[in-house]
């Protein structure tokens, strides 16, 4: 009778096998290195998310990487799909959204790119700001975070994010911010059919585009997949410095796409990567 150490080492085997772990510190471009430092990483458990998704990490390299603005020091994890390095790239600008993390590397795996996560050990807000309301025009956040992000995104595809929610909308009880039972002035909810708990049409659930004007193409190619939709239309007087309000504004019609889901709930982020990585190649995004 085999014994349940030697199933259990087995198993761990064939897991390491199958996904292996990451490799770490690979050079960065020439171009990156008057913009940023590399911080080398000595294993995977100097970076918190490395370390909790390293068995699923291989095929990807990840590099530590630093620079400064008014003084004050901005980490960042860059993980790279070397093997095919011309695919999406992906900005995660929080870092307490470790369901988005946990995707990110499924898309850098499944279609090659990679992606560009903030570390501020483990929280929402990094040097006392959201890095996701930083993105203001000249500012030395801005230009490095673009430089990183346009370094290694090709030029046809949109910028792409992946965030993650809490359940619900405060407004109704629940712990979240973002939902689609709540519209602004600015940003209006596009369901794909009837708003329910779990899956697709959980309200947490959705694909967040931002431009200067409605596109109902974009909308209507996303329910159609049945994906949930919020539409927020840009002006300089509704600019709130995030990253969508940036690209709207500043990156001539780029487009940017951000795949939000609640905290958790990988099955259903996964899946929304692959609709709009298909509508995306379909020339759809």
């Amino acid at each position: 009778m085999i014994s349940k150490k030697v199933l259990l080492g087995a198993s761990l085997l064939t897991l390491f096998l199958t996904n292996g772990c990451v490799k770490l510190n690979c050079p960065l471009p020439g171009q990156l290195k008057t913009s940023v430092t590399q911080e080398t990483l000595t294993s995977a458990s100097d970076s918190y998310d490395i370390k909790q998704n390293n068995m699923s990490m291989g095929g990807l390299c990840a590099s530590r990487v630093t620079f400064y603005e008014q003084g004050k020091k901005w980490n960042l994890i860059l993980v790279r799909n070397t093997k095919q390095p011309n695919g999406p790239f992906w900005y995660l600008p929080h870092d307490n959204e470790n369901t988005a993390y946990e995707a990110a590397v499924y898309a850098a795996k499944k279609y090659g790119g990679g992606f560009l996560a903030l570390e501020a050990n483990g929280k929402r807000y990094a040097l006392g700001k959201d890095p996701n309301r930083n993105f203001k025009a000249g500012s030395a956040y801005t230009k490095n975070i673009f430089k990183i992000i346009d370094t290694f995104k090709p030029k046809s595809l949109p910028y792409l994010a992946l965030h993650n929610n809490k359940n619900g909308h405060s407004r109704y009880g629940g712990e979240g911010t973002v939902s689609m039972k709540v519209s602004s002035a600015h940003t209006k909810s596009y369901p794909a059919g009837r708003i329910h708990s779990g899956g697709l049409h959980d309200e947490d659930n959705l694909v967040y585009l931002a431009e200067r004007s409605l596109d109902r193409k974009k909308i209507q190619a996303l329910t159609a997949k049945g994906v949930n939709v919020k539409f927020e239309v840009v002006s300089s007087k509704s600019n709130d410095n995030s990253m969508s309000n940036y690209i709207a504004l500043h990156k001539n019609g780029s487009g940017y796409v951000n795949i939000e889901a609640q905290n958790g709930d990988i099955g259903t982020q996964k899946k929304m990567i692959d609709k709009v990585m298909k509508l995306i190649y379909q020339g759809d995004l």
